[in-house]
């Protein structure tokens, strides 16, 4: 059963169970992904760390519903700090630790190749 994000602390919750879905049953001191939020998707790249090796491979296996999860997430926190904040985002980073901490940061920076023309309704 989906549950729709309503908060930003339930987009932090989709994005752990992303990061966990990519890890599955792998050790690992640190994990992350970087999502790139559009005007109508999102994509994602995601990794982790296992003493000083990063490991981009693999997941999702065991949970494949995080993944769709996640992207949502970053297209919530993109909408969502556009109506709260008047800021839109263009990525977020989200790195989870073992003990459940986690850091976030937003790029508000649009990326160089992005077509604005993307965009727009063809004829306008």
């Amino acid at each position: 059963m989906r549950v729709e994000m309503v908060s930003v602390e339930d987009a932090y919750r989709k994005l752990a169970a992303y990061v966990l879905g990519f890890v599955g049953r792998r050790e690992w001191e640190s994990a992350g992904c970087r999502m790139q939020v559009f005007s109508r998707m999102a994509t994602g790249s995601q990794l982790l760390m296992f003493q000083g090796r990063r490991d981009e491979t693999g997941g999702f296996e065991a949970n494949p519903d995080a993944l769709w999860d996640g992207l949502g997430a970053a297209t919530f926190l993109r909408d969502d700090l556009l109506r709260e904040g008047g800021e839109r985002i263009w990525a977020v980073a989200f790195t989870l630790y073992p003990d459940g901490r986690f850091d976030v940061e937003y790029d508000y920076n649009k990326p160089e190749n992005y077509e604005e023309a993307d965009e727009l309704v063809a004829g306008e």
